[in-house]
């Protein structure tokens, strides 16, 4: 049995407020045995004193992109896929290094980036994907630009972080591919965003019965779906639903919030993304629809909560 004995430890263990000093961890088989302000008595265990550092659990991040190199989502979709999941790779090893130990991919994420860290060929927190986040046609994860023009109805939008679908047997279909690729849950994009260039942020992305498809499909695989929602209506009608995560949540009133207590429903606020686009988003070469949107006030309206972002 592997045993290792972290010494002369300052701890955190997220839930008091106190981190004491010259604390022993043992940890055995990669399993915490014993934490004690007391000398621990183990044979043969690798001895680590960590004097002046600290220890504490692995970060969880409910939130990220992989294949999200620039903000350009124009860019990463005209990306070779190697160079795309070499970025993956450099990304996932840098939220490791930050301590986080597990992140859950909300667009984009394959099985094939899991199975490189499952296998080791790659370093990276436990991941949890949800494949290609599935939106309508025009919606948040269409990145199509609004002047170009399809030759066919049959030309519909597959990018690097999304796949359109439209109407309920297109939606369900969408949603069982992704879950036959291993996704470990499903994101839909319910109302509209500031990198998407064809969708204005106050609009409600799919109908009742499309949301209402998702759900049921994800439900069948004991998994759930987590929706992009930046208004109050969105977010609210996507919990009414049966929706489990609500991302963004911009807008959330106090009435919505309730409902989300009641039906036991996350919300991942991501604040921090809609500030950089307000201070930097001229910087980040977003196409002019999304530069027109946070010139709208969008972004500014989180801004008091957050206060300003260092260049």
């Amino acid at each position: 049995m592997s045993s290792i004995l972290f010494k002369n430890a300052r701890i955190f263990d997220g839930t008091h407020g106190d981190y004491p000093d010259g604390m022993q961890v043992l940890v055995e088989s990669n399993v915490i045995r014993e934490v004690s302000d007391k000398p621990i008595g183990v044979n043969g265990a690798h001895v680590i004193d960590i004097t002046g550092r600290t220890l504490m659990p692995g970060l969880i991040d409910a939130h990220v992109h992989a294949y999200t190199p620039t903000f350009s989502l124009v860019d990463n979709d005209h990306m070779p896929p190697s160079l795309l999941a070499s970025h993956a790779g450099a990304i996932l090893a840098g939220m490791l290094r930050r301590g986080f130990t597990t992140v859950r991919d909300a667009g984009g994420a394959d099985r094939g980036l899991w199975l490189a860290i499952e296998q080791g060929l790659i370093k990276g927190p436990r991941l949890f994907y949800s494949g290609k986040a599935i939106s309508q046609t025009g919606g948040h994860g269409d990145m199509r630009s609004p002047d170009r023009h399809e030759s066919c109805s049959c030309g519909a939008y597959s990018g690097s972080i999304s796949v359109v679908a439209d109407g309920v047997d297109g939606v369900r279909r969408a949603v069982r591919e992704e879950l036959r690729q291993g996704a470990h849950q499903i994101k839909i994009m319910a109302s509209g965003g500031v990198i998407s260039p064809a969708d204005p942020i106050w609009m409600n992305q799919f109908t009742e019965e499309e949301i209402a498809a998702a759900v049921y499909e994800t439900a069948n695989r004991r998994t759930y779906v987590m929706a992009h929602c930046h208004t109050d209506e969105a977010a609210k009608r996507c919990v009414a639903l049966g929706v489990r995560s609500i991302e963004h949540g911009s807008d959330i009133q106090a009435d919505t919030a309730k409902l989300m207590v009641e039906r036991e429903v996350f919300v991942v606020p991501t604040l921090t993304v809609s500030e950089v686009l307000r201070a930097r988003g001229a910087e980040l070469n977003l196409p002019p629809m999304s530069l027109e949107k946070i010139k709208s006030g969008f972004c500014e309206r989180l801004r008091p909560a957050l206060g300003p972002v260092s260049r």
